[in-house]
């Protein structure tokens, strides 16, 4: 009888330690889910789906370059950016406590004409609370540096002889801004294509 009470005690216990240690899955896959949902909605251009996984604020930290916006100011960033029709892919991620440690492709028509190849970065999103509070560039991945600087001096040189109503494109981070950088490149593309073909004729 004693040996019949102790396993009735000890089967509700048991239980009790198995469902604790697989108490941390859920909020692991929240963290997951919620990275999943930010790089879907720039992928999708969906503003606010987008702020919605913020917290009142949004932190961007860039190196040692930081910038912080609350949801409504960081809509001219958001439409810069989305005006290259720009792709996020995650490649890789890892939890650390509050942080996830990301590895994020990004190719869009400035990439693919500044870099010309996907942008690789590795990046920490800190999660407080279920939101996102910040997102940090720690390190880009196979940057080609040269290549950005000289394709980006030629593009800017080039514009400012032929399109001075495209001048100061380069530093506008608004809607307006990257429809000036996207019609640079554009004119900059058609015309070496119309230089070589004249070439090959």
């Amino acid at each position: 009888m004693i040996e019949f009470n102790f396993k009735k005690l000890m089967a509700p216990l048991i239980l009790m330690v198995i469902f604790l240690s697989c108490g941390g899955n859920p909020k692991q896959v929240d963290k997951i889910t919620i990275a999943e949902n930010y790089i879907h909605a720039l992928n999708a251009s969906d503003f606010e789906q987008l702020v919605g996984l913020f917290q009142d604020s949004i932190r961007f930290n860039e190196m040692e370059y930081i910038r912080t916006f609350d949801k409504e100011g960081y809509r001219d960033l958001f439409q810069w950016d989305s005006v290259f029709n720009p792709k996020y892919e995650i490649l890789d991620i890892k939890e650390e406590g509050e942080n996830l440690h990301l590895t994020i492709s990004k190719e869009c028509e400035r990439m693919r004409f500044l870099h010309e190849a996907p942008f690789l970065s590795s990046e920490v999103m800190n999660i407080k609370e279920g939101k996102i509070y910040s997102v940090a560039i720690v390190e880009y991945v196979d940057f080609n540096d040269s290549l950005w600087s000289a394709k980006r001096a030629q593009l800017v040189e080039w514009t400012e002889k032929n399109h001075p109503e495209l001048d100061g494109f380069l530093y506008d981070q608004t809607k307006e801004g990257a429809i000036k950088f996207q019609k640079a490149i554009q004119l900059f593309e058609n015309n070496n294509d119309s230089l070589n073909l004249e070439m090959k004729n």
